[in-house]
């Protein structure tokens, strides 16, 4: 996950159910996580003489870094939107490349000198040397030769984090196209980057190992991204000026779960194939970030259930302090993983599991928060 849309951001702050949809996304990553840290297996609810099979939102929690991606994208984008549109001066980059750099190191290198501190107390070993230190500080987990690859032993969401790096410096050289005359372009272009990308990763690299650090490095996540630059756009043009558009957006809105439930469906019955170049890859997550952008364009226009839903104080407080939890829930998972809480227990301690990985880490994400993130953005905001 990445992180632009794990992040506070002064654009959205009167949007407290974006806020809380970042959240919400952070920990259903966090739930995915820990399912696959106890070993998969199904788990079935009865409901109404039926069986539910809720290990299949449990499988899919993966899909939160989609949701990051096109909050981000929509997010970042509303302030080049409104620019353009004549309702605010243009963003000025060096200020933007400032606050992007403050919103994401400072908690990244908070956990990365811990983490090198506990290697070393633990089993005296130097995570970071003079071989791979730039690469840590960049934050270049993506292939050889110019990264380092995916560090799993490490932290295993890390590799995301360049995604959303990424993002930020193609930013301001495409935000030109953050006016409603580009709509299409915004459809077209960054799909067919996407197809293109995905396509020659599958036909020409065959990353038969590390698939997913290379698949979604940009232009392989653009899809996403792009959707989130075009809902900024649709909703700087039509959100307080249409009736139409609102109207439509409501119908949307309901036919979102049923969007979501055929999506988990086809990736339940097609997930061997995802990898291998089959239709699902290219297909599925801009149709899934089609129907997480209406989620987002409902919570931009202040929805009021939405926000009861996905902005009361408890979920705002969890998307205020995603990124950290973002940041910690894998590294914190391993350690229960191997302590006697998890590996002793008997049954099946996948409720335990996602419990104690929570809190845990919502403790760490909140110290990280008031520390360190606070702070430096709140330095930046004044720079």
């Amino acid at each position: 996950m990445t992180r632009g849309a794990l992040q506070a951001n002064p654009a959205d702050h009167s949007l407290p159910g974006l806020t809380g949809l970042r959240g919400l996304s952070a920990l259903w990553v966090l739930v995915y996580h820990a399912w696959v840290f106890v070993t998969p297996q199904e788990i079935l609810v009865n409901l109404f003489g039926q069986s539910i099979r809720v290990h299949v939102f449990f499988s899919l929690g993966w899909a939160g870094v989609q949701v990051l991606f096109v909050l981000s994208g929509f997010l970042l984008t509303l302030p080049y939107a409104r620019a353009h549109a004549g309702l605010s001066p243009h963003p000025r980059t060096g200020r933007y490349l400032l606050r992007r750099v403050a919103r994401v190191f400072p908690a990244y290198y908070l956990q990365l000198l811990l983490l090198i501190a506990i290697s070393l107390s633990v089993s005296g070993v130097w995570l970071v040397n003079w071989t791979n230190a730039v690469q840590y500080l960049l934050m270049l987990f993506v292939p050889a030769p110019v990264g380092i690859g995916a560090p799993g032993s490490v932290n295993g969401v890390w590799w995301t984090l360049p995604i959303e790096l990424s993002f930020y410096l193609v930013l301001p050289f495409i935000s030109g196209l953050a006016t409603r005359r580009h709509k299409l372009a915004l459809v077209v272009g960054p799909l067919v980057s996407m197809l293109l990308w995905r396509y020659f990763v599958v036909h020409v690299v065959q990353p038969a190992s590390t698939p997913p650090l290379w698949m979604y490095q940009l232009p392989g996540s653009m899809d996403s991204f792009g959707l989130g630059m075009l809902g900024a756009v649709l909703h700087v043009q039509y959100a307080n000026n249409s009736d139409a558009y609102r109207k439509c957006l409501a119908t949307l809105l309901w036919m979102t779960p049923v969007m979501f439930v055929l999506l988990g469906m086809w990736m339940a019955k097609d997930y061997v194939e995802y990898w291998s170049g089959a239709p699902i890859l290219y297909l599925w997550t801009p149709l899934f970030g089609s129907a997480v952008l209406i989620i987002i364009l409902s919570c931009a226009r202040n929805r009021t259930f939405l926000n009861a839903l996905l902005g009361n104080r408890a979920i705002v407080y969890l998307g205020t302090v995603s990124y950290g939890l973002y940041l910690w829930h894998a590294p914190i998972g391993s350690w229960l993983l191997a302590s006697p809480l998890i590996a002793d227990m008997q049954g099946y301690p996948f409720p335990r599991m996602v419990l104690l990985m929570f809190l845990c880490s919502l403790a760490a994400a909140s110290v990280s928060w008031y520390l360190v993130e606070a702070k430096v953005i709140a330095l930046a905001r004044r720079s």
